[in-house]
């Protein structure tokens, strides 16, 4: 079974990165010299590079669907396929995985781009995913938004450019320009965090509290990697209306 999915959105809250990672032509590299990947089919006719589906290992759509998404993210694939990752593996970072999920990722992408396979099965990607993630170590459904949180946390941790990262104490916005506080909340997370990941996916959100009993105002600006939107639910009830008539000889009707 071959899953495929991708899917973007722009939160309203979203502040922009700066000048973050700039789109550039795409250009593939030949990828004659990459080994097989473990159980891919090659394609019948040149297959179109990242036109590549994703074999369903028992009940892992979950995952599947989370890597066609990233894997649909220009910036971030070209990044791995131009091997800008071996320059920026941080493999002492206690946070990190020693630089297993990166590596893993990066095999997995370069196959998918390669334009030799119509599918490929991630079992060894899936088996580095589950040495760090338990959770994640069967073959049952899971969540996807869990998934792709622990896989973004993971490159991030393995690619961090920040080898020591240092004390930053936190100040109050007293009244400052909402822009003052953000630029100065985002230069303090890159102090600590500064990867791929957070060049692409990593923004500000913006908090806003006011005291009830003196009406304060106080504004923060918190770093997220992804946005919870809440789906409203279908409510639907079962009433039973009965009809009473003015005339005193009806009968009550259901």
């Amino acid at each position: 079974m071959n899953e495929e999915t991708s899917s973007s959105q722009q939160p309203e809250s979203v502040k922009p990165l700066g000048d973050g990672v700039k789109n550039s032509n795409y250009c593939l590299p030949s990828y004659a010299a990459y080994k097989n990947y473990e159980y891919s089919e090659p394609g019948r006719h040149n297959e179109q590079p990242g036109l590549c589906g994703l074999s369903n290992l028992g009940n892992t759509c979950f995952m599947n669907s989370a890597i066609q998404c990233l894997s649909n993210t220009p910036p971030l694939t070209e990044y791995f396929l131009n091997d800008k990752y071996q320059e920026e593996l941080n493999l002492d970072n206690p946070l990190g995985m020693r630089g297993e999920i990166a590596k893993s990722y990066a095999d997995l992408i370069k196959q998918m781009w390669s334009g030799k396979y119509s599918y490929v099965t991630p079992r060894a990607f899936k088996t580095q995913v589950g040495r760090f993630a338990p959770q994640f170590s069967g073959y049952q459904q899971q969540d996807c938004q869990e998934l792709l949180a622990f896989l973004l946390d993971g490159l991030h941790e393995d690619l961090n450019r920040i080898r020591k990262k240092p004390y930053i104490q936190l100040k109050d916005a007293d009244g400052r320009p909402d822009k003052v506080v953000a630029e100065e909340a985002w230069e303090n997370h890159i102090k600590r965090n500064d990867s791929i990941i957070v060049d692409i996916f990593h923004g500000l959100f913006k908090s806003t509290l006011v005291c009830p009993e003196c009406a304060k105002i106080s504004v923060t600006f918190d770093p997220f990697c992804y946005l919870t939107l809440p789906l409203p639910m279908k409510k639907e009830r079962s009433l039973e209306v009965y009809l009473v008539r003015m005339d005193p000889l009806s009968k009550p009707m259901q």
